[in-house]
């Protein structure tokens, strides 16, 4: 072989091997690729803590979409949903007066719950134009007032109202129909205090609907001998039929739920709110030892 034959040779081989003998870089940077681990995801940010619920004033007007405006105490402060007492007058009574009263008996748990008051129907015997009184016309209209407050309640104040169930409380004729209420859909209210009424109203059919809920508490509260006399046979066909009762006496006062009458409710809720956290108070820490 000449010497042109053999250099040609001599790069031909050389090409070979150097197209067979992969770049020692790319090697090493596809292993370090395939070792590496992954890179963990950026931790959800926390939500943002619900502002308080605030209001100039602690009772405020409810604006009902074909009802008349109700009356509502709300919970100050609250960053949570709150559940909800329905506070029904007696006749010829007014909301405001049964929502201010309640604010008061309700005591250190008045900023823990919504007081919706339903305002009824105007008496045409009232006093003056400018103190007109209430009536609730039957119990099935006062049901539709209910219904359609609580969804206005919960329309107006969608991140604080519990949708759960409400306690009924009520005055005379407030008690009264609550009772009927109660009946159709002890579910719904399946706690009532009822003051100064509310005996007669249980008949057979209803007490046996509201004893097939569990939890079913009843509070009687009175101030007059009679009322306690009707309490007492109410009370005794409820517990006949499983149903929690309790009766609560005041000084006689007469018919009326401030005063002596509200300090009674007061002293009683405890039992009635018993078995449910939502209506529960934390005691406040006590203060370290100087």
């Amino acid at each position: 072989m000449d010497r042109a034959g053999l250099v040609a040779l001599l790069f031909c081989v050389s090409a070979i091997s150097a197209c067979e003998s992969p770049p020692a870089p790319a090697v090493a940077s596809a292993a370090a690729s395939a070792s590496a681990p992954a890179s963990a995801p950026a931790p959800a940010p926390a939500p943002a803590p619900a502002p308080a619920l605030t209001s100039a004033s602690a009772l405020v007007e409810l604006s009902i979409p074909g009802h008349p405006t109700a009356v509502v105490s709300l919970p100050l402060g609250a960053t949570s949903r709150r559940p909800v007492i329905i506070a029904a007058h007696g006749n010829y009574d007014r909301p405001e007066w049964q929502c201010d009263a309640w604010r008061s008996i309700l005591g250190p748990r008045a900023n823990r719950v919504f007081v919706l008051c339903p305002r009824g129907v105007a008496r045409p015997d009232s006093p003056s134009p400018d103190d007109v009184r209430f009536t609730y016309e039957n119990n099935a209209a006062l049901e539709r007032e209910i219904d359609a407050g609580l969804a206005a309640l919960a329309a107006a104040y969608p991140d604080f109202v519990d949708s759960g169930p409400v306690v009924h409380a009520g005055f005379s004729l407030g008690a009264i129909q609550g009772v009927a209420i109660a009946g159709r859909r002890p579910e719904r209210s399946p706690r009532l205090v009822l003051i100064e009424g509310g005996h007669a109203a249980w008949k057979p059919e209803v007490v046996s609907a509201f004893a097939k809920i569990e939890g079913a508490r009843v509070l009687f509260v009175c101030s007059q001998s009679g009322c306690a006399a009707d309490a007492r046979w109410a009370a005794s066909r409820l517990q006949k039929a499983g149903v929690a009762t309790k009766i609560a006496k005041s000084a006689d006062v007469g018919h009326r739920y401030d005063g002596p009458v509200a300090e009674t409710t007061r002293s009683a809720l405890e039992w009635v709110f018993e078995g449910d956290p939502r209506f529960e108070v934390k005691a406040k820490a006590a203060a370290p030892p100087p």
